[in-house]
């Protein structure tokens, strides 16, 4: 059986978690969620090096034991070699695949992207489409769980793009299936393909597009040089960013907000994706203070530190449990804040998971709270 080509780098980050005694294990949500070594970033990390010097064979349950991370690099914000896990581990998964070895629970994924170009298996909502302009320059690339979750605020985004950037704004459609596809990353994350081989096949035609921005923090990553797994970029590739970054060098040229919005009741979850794959809590800081009269409380652990939902789809496919109780465990930080009543999260995908663990009325997301404060 070939071995997975880490190269040097990765090679010095598994041999150092494998003689690390577990000092980042309390940092991980899935090795809390499920209890058990083999989800703790040090068992991950062991098995990748122990099956790739063929000490222990590959085979389904080593192979399925890769799954376990949810990609939210807390860990490395505690790891005194600054070691990159999921980076290593999305090679892993790949290796495992390419030698047969993938769980089953990403069969129906796979499926749905053949089909119609998302993770998902319900057919995706009517979206809103009179803001968009087919002919514009500057394009809005949905992240696919607010099409699935949050389609009604798509609309209003697109209403926001135009009066921040004074330009007609194209959504992101795929045309041989009819509507706004995922960029990809579910299946990367499962082992699937890579980011070169999902932006082949399944990236639509950006012809004509000079900057695409995007809520989908994934999406984001893939374009940021500071994740996990970055892209190297395509000659005829437009400019890809995150609509936070957008926002927070745009906003203090528009007048102020119809609406300030008084957060002093609401926690402030720093999705994982935000604030450790594309390094946007700076954005995110900047527009709390133009729309908010008061500023929403952070939570004990903030940034670079911020906990993980356990929202990210490989993981809820693979360990719906663990991911239900992840998300009920950032919640619990509502009970531990007197004084705070609700959650804002800063990733559509954290807001469906984080709403699933409790009551909806408890979370709201900013992309939300944006549209509200300029009355889109």
């Amino acid at each position: 059986m070939k071995k997975p080509d880490l190269g040097p780098e990765l090679e010095r980050m598994t041999t150092y978690c494998t003689y690390c005694p577990k000092m980042c294990r309390f940092s991980c949500p899935t090795a809390a969620a499920e209890a058990r070594e083999t989800a703790t970033p040090w068992a991950m990390m062991r098995l990748l090096e122990l099956s790739r010097d063929g000490s222990v064979e590959l085979d389904e349950s080593v192979a399925e034991a890769f799954y376990h991370c949810t990609g939210c690099r807390r860990c490395q914000a505690f790891c005194r070699h600054d070691n990159d896990v999921p980076r290593a581990l999305w090679k892993a998964r790949s290796w495992a695949v390419e030698n047969g070895f993938m769980p089953q629970a990403f069969e129906p994924m796979a499926r749905n992207f053949k089909s119609h170009g998302t993770p998902f298996e319900e057919p995706q909502p009517e979206i809103d489409t009179s803001a968009f302009d087919a002919e514009g320059s500057i394009a809005f690339w949905p992240d696919c769980s607010t099409v699935q979750h949050r389609p009604e605020t798509i609309g209003r985004i697109g209403r926001l793009l135009a009066r921040i950037t004074g330009e007609k704004i194209r959504l992101i459609q795929m045309d041989d299936v009819g509507s706004t596809p995922c960029c990809g990353f579910p299946l990367t994350a499962a082992g699937i393909k890579d980011g070169g081989g999902c932006r082949e096949d399944l990236w639509p035609s950006l012809k004509g597009v000079s900057f695409v921005w995007t809520d989908c923090p994934a999406l984001a990553a893939w374009n940021h040089s500071g994740s996990s797994w970055p892209l190297a970029p395509r000659p005829d590739d437009p400019t890809m960013g995150h609509i936070f970054t957008l926002l927070s060098e745009r906003l203090s040229e528009l007048p102020p907000p119809q609406n300030l919005l008084d957060l002093g009741d609401t926690l402030l979850h720093e999705s994982c994706f935000v604030a450790r794959q594309i390094d946007a809590l700076d954005d995110v800081q900047k527009i709390l203070a133009t729309i908010s009269r008061t500023p929403p409380e952070k939570m004990a652990y903030e940034g670079k530190e911020s906990p993980c939902c356990g929202g990210r789809v490989h993981y809820r496919m693979l360990e719906p449990e663990g991911s239900e109780k992840a998300a009920a465990t950032v919640l619990e930080a509502l009970d531990r804040n007197e004084g705070q009543e609700r959650m804002v999260t800063t990733s559509v995908m954290c807001h469906h998971a984080l709403e699933e663990a409790g009551p909806d009325s408890l979370v709201t997301s900013l992309l939300e709270l944006l549209c509200e404060a300029y009355d889109c």
